[in-house]
């Protein structure tokens, strides 16, 4: 009881650092969220002034302001240029628009101000900010921060307006009150910390909704998860069962893992509350199936009598093969093998006498073809594929394994003594036009060397 109390106690502390953790990462979320739209929104109202200022600055003609004079307010050129700026005055949302000159001296003054109640005056000098040098040398730009004049606190945008030589005749101002500038960025802030609160408040709702609950459901878990390693200890024993004739042949190593395996392994793990008890028990659970899986993956295509390929591995190698054939890069060799008078060892001395012949026949096949290039199909037979060998290096192979087979049968029970027929051929791609080709050849070799056997020893078949 104590030792439950403490664990909960620790889940307690573990829910109230969550907490923590998710207070600051909504907070912090927050600040990215205003900094990221603040910065968006200030990028979009900026490209907004400037569109009106470049739209109004392309619409004037700089030949005429950049040679305007005083003499020059009420012509028609001057009228005309006013009521281009006038309609923008009236009709798009800001404080102020204006045409002003560069004095060439590092001031500025106004040249066209439609601006109907307080208008400055032709001449007039304006503010020189670093923006508006800045369009003096033709490029359009904006304040970064806003300035005052008699006339207010304003943001402005200045676009070139430029004559037909392409030089800067002369500036077009666009105003734009700071206050209604700044309040619009202030008013996202406020919505993303609005919306960050909510999220946070929700959140922690949730979180203790969910802790209500995690104690039924942890207890309802470990329930479940007692029943699955019930049920994995039933795998122990069938794969037990079904090992049975494996484990009185395979090698001694082979013969520890398998035990191993089958008799199941309790990984004990400190646990400090629920949580460690759950992830311990899946992960004791995961890793005894993850061992059964492996197990399982690499018997797929191992036979499972002689420890050699089986039919499945058989029929993915002649596919293999046969699709080398036909881009003509195959260089193999297929012998075959079939183990001598085995029937009358099943039938004299029983089953499990033929099956470890069969399996003492695939130990030695392995011992010098290797277990990678040795089928199992069916019966007494067996199949090697040799990559990469020729004639020459499979006689030279056919000697060893006559060599292996004498050195098993030295001290062997005579019943229970090996002999092996053989045969084998290697692929020629102008004979041979698929892998059936080959393994036909090798296996009539075979039988051929089976009759020689069978005549000189004069046995009956």
């Amino acid at each position: 009881m104590e030792d439950t109390t403490r664990k909960f106690k620790t889940s307690k502390r573990n829910f109230i650092l969550a907490l923590i953790l998710l207070l600051l990462t909504n907070t912090l979320m927050g600040i990215t969220l205003t900094t990221m739209s603040k910065k968006t929104l200030r990028e979009q109202i900026r490209e907004h002034m400037t569109d009106i200022s470049d739209t109004a600055a392309h619409q004037l003609d700089g030949d005429f302001l950049k040679n305007m004079t005083a003499e020059d307010i009420g012509t028609e050129k001057y009228q005309k240029a006013y009521e281009i700026l006038s309609s923008f005055q009236q009709n798009i949302h800001l404080e102020y628009i204006y045409a002003i000159k560069d004095n060439m001296d590092g001031t500025f003054s106004f040249t066209i101000d439609p601006d109907p109640e307080e208008p400055g005056s032709y001449g007039e000098h304006i503010k020189t900010t670093s923006a508006l040098v800045k369009a003096s040398k033709g490029t359009t730009a904006i304040d970064t921060v806003s300035h005052s004049d008699r006339w207010g606190n304003f943001y402005t945008a200045y676009s070139p307006v430029f004559d037909s030589n392409g030089n800067v005749a002369g500036i077009v101002c666009v105003d734009f009150d700071a206050d209604w500038y700044d309040s619009k960025l202030s008013s996202n802030r406020a919505a993303v910390i609005i919306i960050t609160m909510i999220a946070l408040t929700v959140g922690i709702v949730l979180s203790f909704v969910i802790m209500s609950d995690n104690r039924k459901t942890f207890s309802h878990m470990l329930k479940n998860l007692d029943r699955l390693s019930h049920e994995t200890r039933k795998l122990d024993i069938a794969l037990m069962r079904s090992s049975i004739k494996k484990l009185d042949m395979i090698p001694d190593g082979e013969h520890e893992v398998l035990k191993t395996l089958a008799a199941g392994e309790d990984i004990s793990r400190p646990v400090r509350n629920q949580y460690d008890e759950l992830n311990s028990s899946i992960e004791n659970i995961y890793e005894k199936l993850q061992k059964y899986l492996e197990y399982i993956e690499d018997d797929v295509y191992i036979d499972d009598l002689t420890g050699v390929l089986n039919k499945g591995a058989y029929k993915d190698m002649i596919q293999e093969l046969d699709e080398k054939i036909q881009k003509k890069n195959a260089a193999f060799s297929v012998a075959f093998f079939d183990i001598n008078h085995i029937k009358k060892v099943y039938t004299n001395l029983g089953f499990e006498a033929g099956d470890k012949m069969l399996y003492h026949c695939a130990v030695v096949l392995k011992d010098i073809f290797h277990k990678q290039h040795i089928y199992h199909v069916t019966g007494d037979e067996f199949i090697v594929i040799a990559e990469g060998k020729g004639e020459n290096e499979m006689n030279y192979y056919f000697g060893l394994f006559e060599e292996a087979l004498q050195k098993y049968n030295e001290g062997t029970d005579p019943a229970a003594q090996l002999s092996v027929s053989k045969g084998f051929t290697t692929f020629d791609d102008i004979i041979h036009k698929s892998y059936r080709q080959v393994f036909v050849e090798a296996f009539n070799n075979c039988v051929k060397n089976k009759q020689e056997y069978y005549e000189q020893n004069n046995i009956e078949k």
